[in-house]
């Protein structure tokens, strides 16, 4: 920060001194270079409170980076070899504060110019991704890397577009290429690469890449590396134990994270996931209890809720209960029946799509439900019903199962994690055991999200219905590893002519309830890594406050969302908020 402040005010001096239309048009773009970056920093220099919560992060606005564009066309007004690197700078800045037709229109006029540069063509591609279409911006970066083989930018966005897309090759290549530059790129390119190779069922690959990844030094500062080396340690650990099967292994990783980072509550979470396995259930139980004496400040930190759920499922006898896709939150180790002081009946109902036979997996989905569930059992619902990995017969019957319940109840939240697809203005959600096929019956094959929001508004006082489905679309990419697995002949190689990346704005909204998506329609939400899901650590941070209504809940996940990643991800709200709390009040704890 010190030292972005320091050439600021040299390129300041350089300007008030300098008559030289060269050394100002350099002076110009390097301080709106330097006010940019200070806004990014200053943004993202963002410190964890003490309850374990990220402290508010704001995305940049135009206000805020005004200094800095005024700067940047200076530059381009005047003479000089930087026009061009100026114009790049401008569509940056406004591609980060989201004013695209301003983006787009810089890019028109560079690329109009006809010179050899791969940036402007990595930012056209960005805005292509943005409309969905594919296979402009697979183009765009093809050119780029054509002008440039070493745009380590270029190859980055070539693998993440094609492993969207199920070009599992193609990615696998761009981001070795990536990772063959070196620095900045080789640890992320490795470890994105590792991605890849889970999806193409190479573990051991995926494995190497990470372990490569942590022995890449790039110049990272100590400290930073370290935490950085943890998390990378704490995914290959998770590899071996849940895919490998090799539990010494994964405890070797385990404590090497713990030693880097000693307030990784992950890789101590990993530890007493390997006792469990080894069957040794006083060690997990004795290692939940240590991550639960260690952050009794930090009531909000994820790793918390999880360690205590699962101590709970190691001490307290399952209570099963024949019958349906739910099983009661008593047999996920939650804490059922406190009740509600204010006299309202409340139940939730937690549905996690993680283990698709066909479609990509998404592991934080059963944890987010398992969580959630615990985090409600917790605060008094009365209620708390959870289902996994459901198949199209059993995620076809949940409406039916809530309605039911839902109609002796006041308040009703439901919750879903999976993967979800809009087509023909309908949002459905998709079962685990859906084909790469499924698509094209939908209506038959998924569950409308209409029916299940019809069901939940059979409740008294209000609903909830939360969707943290808003991610690409899955059929495309699931069809491409079938083809590439050659699983499926018949099916073609070509790009499709959109790239869908969401669910869209339902059709109507049910009367007295909200349906909470985790972002805007048509955009992607951000599962994030390990334990890393910005949307339920969003969401289960409002819910720890006791007593708050439905639009305060919604306002409030909405912005941690935001702050939390620097506005890339908005959850969009649909329907009126009910006149009543959403959750307990605090005497019912």
């Amino acid at each position: 920060m010190q030292q972005l402040v320091a050439a600021e005010a040299a390129c300041g001096r350089i300007l008030a001194t300098s008559s030289s239309q060269g050394d100002r048009q350099r002076a110009s773009f390097f301080r709106g270079l330097m006010r940019f970056l200070l806004v990014v920093q200053q943004g993202a220099d963002v410190k964890p409170r003490r309850d374990g919560a990220l402290a508010d992060y704001t995305p940049p606005t135009l206000e805020q980076v005004k200094p800095a564009l005024e700067d940047i066309e200076v530059a381009i007004g005047l003479p000089g070899p930087l026009q061009g690197e100026a114009l790049n700078l401008r569509v940056t800045i406004n591609q980060t504060i989201g004013r695209h037709a301003e983006a787009r229109g810089d890019l028109d006029r560079t690329l109009r110019t006809g010179e050899r540069d791969a940036t402007p063509f990595v930012q056209r591609a960005l805005e292509h991704e943005r409309s969905g279409d594919a296979a402009s911006a697979l183009a765009d970066l093809d050119r780029a890397i054509e002008f440039d083989p070493t745009a380590g930018t270029a190859f980055w966005a070539r693998a993440d577009l094609r492993h969207r897309l199920g070009q599992l090759a193609g990615a696998r290549s761009d981001y070795a290429a990536a990772a063959a530059l070196g620095p900045p790129f080789r640890r992320l390119a490795l470890a994105s690469k590792s991605d890849v190779e889970l999806r193409a069922g190479d573990l051991r690959a995926a494995y190497d890449d990470l372990l490569a990844a942590v022995r890449e030094k790039s110049g990272m500062p100590k400290e930073a590396a370290a935490a950085a080396d943890a998390a990378l340690l704490v995914q290959a650990g998770d590899l071996a134990l849940d895919k490998l099967k090799d539990p010494d292994a994964a405890e070797k990783h385990y404590r090497e994270a713990s030693r880097l980072s000693p307030k990784a509550w992950d890789a101590l979470l990993g530890l007493a996931r390997v006792e469990e396995q080894r069957g040794d259930r006083a060690k997990a139980a004795a290692i939940y209890r240590r991550i639960l004496t260690s952050t009794r400040s930090m009531p909000r930190l994820l790793e918390r809720i999880l360690a205590s759920l699962r101590l709970k499922q190691l001490t307290r006898p399952a209570v099963l209960r024949e019958g349906g896709p739910f099983r009661s939150g008593l047999d996920a180790g939650t804490s059922i029946g406190k009740g509600a002081v204010d006299g309202l009946k409340r139940v939730a109902f937690l549905i996690g799509e993680s283990d698709y036979n066909d479609l990509s997996n998404l592991p934080n989905a059963r944890r987010d439900a398992a969580v959630m569930a615990h985090a409600l059992a917790e605060m008094g619902f009365d209620i708390v019903e959870v289902a996994e990995n459901l198949g199209k017969v059993d995620l076809r019957r949940v409406p039916g199962i809530i309605a039911d319940r839902a109609a002796d109840a006041d308040i009703v939240l439901v919750f879903f994690a999976g993967h979800g697809i809009e087509t023909g203005g309908a949002n459905y959600l998709i079962p685990v055991d859906a084909d790469p096929e499924s698509d094209k019956a939908l209506a038959t094959d998924a569950l409308a999200l209409q029916d299940l929001t019809a069901a939940a508004s059979k409740a008294r006082r209000g609903s909830l219905v939360i969707i943290d489905a808003c991610r690409d679309d899955p059929f495309i990419e699931a069809r491409a590893v079938a083809l590439s697995r050659g699983a499926s002949a018949s099916q073609g190689r070509g790009v499709p002519s959109r790239f869908h990346s969401g669910l869209g704005p339902p059709p109507a909204v049910v009367p007295n309830g909200v349906v909470l998506h985790s972002t805007q329609p048509g955009q992607k939400a951000l599962d994030g890594d390990g334990l890393d899901s910005p949307f339920v650590r969003s969401l289960l941070e409002t819910l720890a406050a006791p007593g708050q209504p439905f639009g305060l809940v919604v306002r409030e996940t909405t912005r941690l969302v935001s702050d939390r990643t620097q506005g890339r991800q908005v959850p969009a709200a649909y329907g009126e908020a009910p006149m009543v709390a959403l959750l307990p009040p605090a005497a019912a704890r």
